[in-house]
Formats: C-alpha cells, structure tokens, sequence
C-alpha cells in the first residue's frame, strides 16, 4: 500500500487558516488536500446546515460539474469494450442527432469525441442548463430531434457544452442498456469503494429523510447577510454531467486512481486501462482565453482533456482539475499528475472561485516538498552512457568510442566536432573548474543526476575544485541506442544546480 505524504507542522497550520482573511462569503466551506493513499487533511469552516455544524470530512457536498471526469470514464470503458470508437459519428449512436450543414449544405460530422473534448461546436449552455437537468430522457432527445444550434465548426476549437455531455449520456444508456446512473454506480462508485458518491440525496438511505450529513445550498443577495435556500434540481438527462454529490475522501479516491494511470509501479486495468484514464488528462482542445494570466502566471499552457481541464505550470508540470457550479454550490477539484497530490474545495453557495484557492493550496504542498515536474526513468543505455562519458572526462580520457565503451557513437558525433577539437575542449573545461576529485572523493554518478526531458537524455554534475561541469547527453532513437550528443557546461563558482528551470528528476535504471 503507498505510504501517505507527510505534511510538515508549518504546512499544516498555514492550510488550516487558510480562509483566515478570505474575502468570499459561503455558509460554509470544506477542503482538504490528498495523495494516491487518501486524505492528508481536512478542515471545514462554517455551517453546512445553518445549524452550526462545520463540515466534517464525510459531509456530502454537490460537486456538480466535477461530475464530468465520471461521465467520460464511463464512456471510455465502452470504448475499451469495444461497443464504440471516438470517431464514431453522434448521429449514429443517437439517430435524433442532426449534424450540422455549412453554408453549401454540406454536413459537418459531429464525432464522440468532439463532444467528450468539448469541441463540438455546441455553444456554451450553462445559463439554461443549470436549471434544465431534471428534463427527462425522451424530452431532452425531443429538444435534440429539433435541431440544435452550433456555433463553430465541428472540431474546430472550444465551447463549454452542457448539452454535449448529456448527449454522452444517451450514448452510455443506449450500448449498456442501463440508466446512466446505474452504469455509472456499477462500473466505478461501488468497485472503487466510493461509497459516499451518490447522483441524488434520496439515493443515501442511510442519511434519512432529513439528508442529515449533506451540506444544503444557499444563495445570498445581501453579501451573506441573509440565505436563500436553493432546492436541489437533478435527477434527469443532466444527472451524468453535473448532479454527483460526493466527499473529500471519495474525491481523493477518485483522482487517485485516475493519476494512478501515471504511476510507473500501477499496473491496473481492471476497470479503465491506465492508457484511457491517461488520455482523459492530456489537452485536446486548446482553450485560449479562458485563463487569467495576470492571476495565474504560472500557467505555460492550458487545454480541455476528456472531461478534465489540464494545466502545464512552469515548475511543477502537468495538473488535471475541474470547477463545478450550480445554484448553491461551488467546488473545484485538482491534482499533480506525477505526485498524485491534490487539494478539493466545497462550498455551499454558487459563484464561488474555488480553484484559486485550491491552487494556492496544492502549490504550497508541493513546494514544501519540492516535488519534481515529473520523473524520467531512464533506459538502462542512457545510463550506461553517462556512466562512461562521466568516468572518461573526470579521468581526462579522449572522448572517442573506444575509449568509453561500451558506448557506440553515432556517425554525427566525431564528425561534428573534430576529435582533437573536443579534446582540447574538454581539457580546457576542466583546467577552468581546477581539476575534478577522483572516483574516492565524487559522489557516485545517481547522485549527481540533475535533469532530464526523456529516458534517452539526461544531465548531470561533475564536481571541480573551484568550479563544476554540467554534462548532457543524449542517444537515438535505434537499436542498440547511439549517442548522438554530448554537450559540456562550465560554471565557476559552482551553483550545484542546474541553470534549466525545468523540474524534470532523472531516476536511474
């Protein structure tokens, strides 16, 4: 079983007063942060009732939209089953669908997969939505028969589509032949143990008919002077993109098995492959525009997956997320994909930016631990390779492929740069950092690893008097690999690290 992080005293304190001085007004919010084990912490502030209860960290919050990544995985395990392909036409799964007709009335094909990356060039819906996810089947597939409007190109680029997802849902009913929500419940809520996740409060029996344990939704007009009570709408066609109601823990379970994909050590496909939660967490669709880059400058790039917002951050690499909102609730969930460590957020009044703080949160975790981007396991030839060209240099061998076997240069390599010439080079390098200590005094070559970009590149430190070498390498792509680059940096005085900003941690074969 993983052993779960460990939070440091000074963390902990921060997380628990983190909505100390906040600026947003909600009855109550709850948040924890998690890895792949399960909770780390958790902390609820408020009523969850009115009642003067706080949260605890099995009270039930509605995670609207964050429903999506479920809705999508259900889709991906009839792929996996063979009953459908992404590029299956919508219209041949669900005959009410019409494709759309540009200009010349030519049909434009509308495929599962615009709809699953929200690329359809459906519209954005959540205005009308929201308040529409009672509509049953056979009236939602009536408004469908009608016609519905686009408003770009299928596959073109990104419009947020409700009505995309719920169409998704007429597809999982039709293969399976089950409701959507009794799929959805055999195929992930009771295998995964998420025994807490539910698409309706009537559907926790346990709870009574008081629903006491579920956070009740609010609306405030007055700035939380006074709340409006919102009544729970669901149940319907919509129940598949936004009605779950769901709690840290099972949250924590859920992201954990999905960033489990990502684990070297992971090997379960039982109920989705490792390959198809993946691809749920890589982009898409490009969603320009859509993120604040004065609030979020540490984004590089952003994206739509499968059901899941994917974001590439300039220090720690890849993160899956998703927003969810409907009157009277707010939520955001978020994780590393490399680390498994997430935070989520619930709140129990609608217009909340719930990701703001669950970002700020989940980077404090990271940088207490200074976790890496992402690890490179690298191919047992990488680092053979640098085994031998870090032995030749500190040992002022010639760089030639006798003399660091049992390394094979690749053609390029000499004939870039003329031997004597690299020589020389080499020699110089290491009369500017005053000589490198012998094998006794450098520590050994894993230890000295410092960044890499792939299992066929990788950079590492040797040590000097006064200074040190960076040395890169990398192979080809053949069989046996070829070393195809060697490239030597100097710094004096030494610095101990690289001056790459990239996180990318090599792990030795």
């Amino acid at each position: 079983m993983t052993k779960p992080t460990a939070l440091s005293p000074e963390v902990v304190t921060r997380l628990t007063g983190w909505f100390d001085e906040t600026e947003l007004v909600a009855p109550s919010i709850s948040y924890a942060i998690f890895d792949r084990a399960g909770v780390l912490f958790h902390h609820g502030i408020g009523e969850f009732q009115l009642d003067g209860r706080a949260p605890a960290v099995d009270t039930i919050y509605r995670i609207a939209s964050m429903s999506k990544s479920f809705c999508i995985a259900a889709v991906l395990v009839l792929r996996d089953r063979g009953l459908l392909s992404l590029d299956d036409r919508v219209s041949r799964l669900v005959p009410e669908f019409r494709d759309p007709v540009d200009a010349a009335g030519v049909q434009l094909p509308v495929t599962v997969h615009m709809l699953m990356s929200n690329s359809s060039g459906l519209p954005e819906d959540n205005g009308w939505a929201d308040h529409e996810l009672a509509l049953s089947r056979e009236d939602f597939l009536a408004v469908v028969a009608e016609g519905l409007g686009f408003a770009g190109r299928p596959g073109d680029g990104y419009q947020y589509s409700n009505v995309g997802f719920w169409l998704l849902g007429v597809i999982v009913e039709n293969l399976s032949g089950q409701s959507f929500q009794e799929f959805a419940t055999q195929t992930f809520l009771d295998p995964l143990g998420l025994d807490r996740t539910r698409y309706a409060p009537e559907q926790y029996p346990e709870l009574g008919e008081s629903g006491d344990g579920i956070a009740h939704g609010f609306t405030s007009y007055d700035k939380g002077a006074s709340w409006v009570s919102r009544p729970v709408v669901g149940g319907g066609i919509g129940a598949c993109a936004a009605s779950m109601f769901s709690t840290p823990g099972d949250i924590a379970r859920w992201s954990g098995w999905l960033s489990s994909a990502f684990d070297p050590a992971n090997s379960d496909d039982t109920i989705l492959s490792r390959a198809s939660r993946r691809e749920m967490q890589r982009v898409h669709t490009l969603t320009n525009g859509v993120v604040d880059r004065e609030a979020s400058p540490q984004l590089e790039g952003h994206g739509y997956g499968l059901g899941l917002n994917v974001e590439h951050d300039v220090r720690f690499g890849r993160f899956a997320q998703h927003s969810g909102g409907l009157p009277g609730w707010s939520s955001n969930m978020r994780w590393h994909l490399e680390s498994g460590l997430g935070a989520v957020v619930f709140g129990n009044t609608n217009g909340l930016r719930l990701g703001i703080d669950a970002t700020g949160m989940l980077r404090t975790v990271l940088d207490s631990l200074d976790a890496p981007a992402f690890g490179v396991q690298l191919w047992p030839a990488t680092f053979a390779a640098a085994r031998a060209v870090d032995e030749a240099v500190r040992g002022g061998a010639a760089i030639r492929s006798a003399e660091v076997a049992p390394t094979i240069f690749s053609p390029n390599l000499l004939g870039d740069v003329p031997a004597a010439v690299r020589d020389e080079r080499i020699a110089a390098a290491l009369a500017e950092v005053g000589g490198v200590p012998d094998a006794a005094g450098t520590p050994p070559l894993e230890d000295r690893l410092l960044w890499s970009v792939a299992p066929s590149h990788v950079a590492w430190l040797i040590p000097g008097a006064t200074g040190e070498l960076e040395c890169r390498i990398e192979l080809t792509p053949t069989t046996p690999p070829m070393l195809q680059r060697m490239d030597l940096a100097v710094r004096v005085p030494p610095t101990g690290q690289s001056p790459v900003t990239r996180h990318y941690l090599p792990v030795a074969p």
